[in-house]
């Protein structure tokens, strides 16, 4: 079978999409040895670095730019110093994240380094008298493959995408929208806006596509645009994510599907309930999560100290105090707080209760004051490679938010992890592999349960078992496939 998978990848010109439900469905539809075309509309220069730190280089790509661009490279080229032809006498200041280049005392360029390695060239940006003047941006294969020009106070004037011999493909007024080009497919220049253009190399790439075979677009406000306008013969299917649907309910934008959607998929129940409300026909509408779970081996024994993952969205006295209790209680307890909310507050509590922290002899010294504060770590946003690891090796995961993490709760499972949440979801039985609160003040109850009676585990573990087996990749798979059939018999 071939698939065709539209992402809405815009957000991702400089970073990895990260819990992204079109990588998930990529990587499931290889695993069962389909064979997958990622149709991308969206600027993409570090896309190499996308295939394959996601494990999906087995899918075909089709990159509506590198169409524009002219760009028929493949492979990955890293660009050194002397791939650039810089003024006689200029001076290079490294620094962690950047190399700046001086000419006469003066500020010409500073070259960007891509994080976390900060070897990678990212971009360059040219200076005159301390102000930018324009931004070049860099393909992970080796040339400069967009201009961004700007006026006197830094607002951008125009992008220029480039071929990789450096000729003008497109050129983007920022002012007006309007955009200019000449390209093979067609004989038309000028364009109001990008989304324009985009929209008509889509529609002239679609032609080569068989009418019999799928396309699965991400649902956004950007892929109804391009659905609307290029309007597919082919069988189509609307991914909604609760990331991209919760975004645009809060700003009060439909999510109705046009007249040429046979199909929509969304990742949870509570974002069914939502979209539903919205759809003439809810019969089209099913749940298939993004994630698969795969049975994994959990190892906190063999650490000296065992973990509670808290994911926190925001992060309430009480839920913290009932934390800080159980810590007190557990010595060889640590918890790491996964959270983008200010935690200053929270580290005068740790420091305070510090104060009073003995170690094993009863003694305060400040070993033991040490050693309780490092038993509070507060994490940023993580990877799913970070997430992933760190569930590994994890006794208990608390998620208090009004909406449970999927992914986690996904891992949690694979890895046989306990959940305590405060809203049901299919991933917790409650009493079996995890427990539903009603109040806060069950939450010192709930952790000692499971950091001290081991008479759970034998639940935990069937639970998980049987768990793991229900959203694993053959599961979800034929959840595709039951849909794939729907729409057949519809078009019989």
């Amino acid at each position: 079978m071939n698939l065709h998978i539209i992402p809405d990848w815009h957000a991702y010109s400089l970073t990895l999409p990260e819990f992204n439900d079109s990588v998930h469905q990529t990587q499931l539809f290889l695993s069962q040895g389909q064979s997958v075309e990622l149709i991308l509309v969206d600027y993409l220069p570090k896309l190499r670095q996308i295939l394959s730190e996601k494990e999906i280089e087995g899918a075909e790509t089709w990159s509506v730019y590198d169409v524009l661009q002219q760009i028929a490279l493949k492979e990955a080229k890293p660009l050194a110093l002397s791939d650039f032809s810089w003024p006689e006498n200029s001076q290079f200041i490294y620094m962690t994240d950047c190399i700046d280049i001086q000419v006469s005392g003066k500020r010409f360029a500073t070259i960007r380094l891509e994080y976390p390695t900060w070897t990678r060239f990212e971009k360059v940006d040219l200076w005159t008298d301390d102000i930018r003047t324009q931004e070049l941006l860099i393909d992970d294969r080796g040339f400069i493959s967009r201009v961004t020009t700007f006026d006197d106070s830094e607002k951008v004037l125009r992008r220029d995408y480039l071929t990789p011999s450096g000729n003008v493909a497109i050129q983007e007024d920022d002012t007006t929208g309007i955009v200019t080009t000449q390209q093979t497919w067609t004989t038309q220049t000028t364009f109001t806006n990008m989304s324009e253009l985009i929209a008509a190399a889509l529609t002239y790439h679609l032609q080569t596509v068989p009418e019999n075979e799928y396309l699965i677009f991400a649902q956004s406000q950007r892929t109804a645009f391009f659905i609307d306008k290029v309007a597919p013969k082919q069988p189509t299917i609307l991914s909604y994510q609760t990331e991209r649907t919760n975004e645009q309910l809060a700003k009060n934008l439909l999510l109705q599907m046009s007249d040429t959607i046979n199909f929509s998929v969304t990742d949870t129940g509570e974002q069914y309930g939502k979209i539903a409300t919205q759809l003439e026909h809810a019969e089209t509408l099913a749940i298939i999560p993004p994630y698969v779970a795969t049975q994994q081996v959990n190892r906190p024994a063999i650490q000296p100290f065992s973990t509670i993952y808290w994911q926190a969205a925001t992060i309430t006295p009480t839920a913290f105090d009932a934390v800080s209790t159980v810590l007190a209680n557990h010595p060889n307890i640590l918890v790491l707080i996964e959270t983008t909310q200010s935690h200053a507050t929270f580290d005068a509590l740790i420091d305070k209760n510090s104060q009073t922290a003995a170690n094993a002899h009863g003694i305060v010294d400040n070993d033991s004051q040490m050693a309780y504060k490092t038993r509070f770590q507060f994490l940023t946003p993580q990877s799913e490679v970070q997430r992933t690891r760190y569930m590994a090796h994890t006794r208990v995961l608390l998620d208090l938010n009004k909406m449970p993490d999927q992914f986690l709760q996904t891992k949690a499972l694979s890895f046989g992890v306990p959940q305590i949440n405060i809203i049901q979801t299919d991933y917790v039985i409650p009493n079996k592999n995890g427990q539903i609160l009603s109040d806060q003040s069950e939450l010192i109850n709930a952790l000692n349960f499971y950091l001290d009676d081991k008479h759970h585990l034998t639940a935990l573990q069937e639970t998980t078992h049987q768990m793991v087996a229900d959203f694993n990749d053959d599961i979800v798979w034929i959840k595709w496939q039951q849909i794939f059939n729907k729409i057949k018999q519809r078009n019989a």
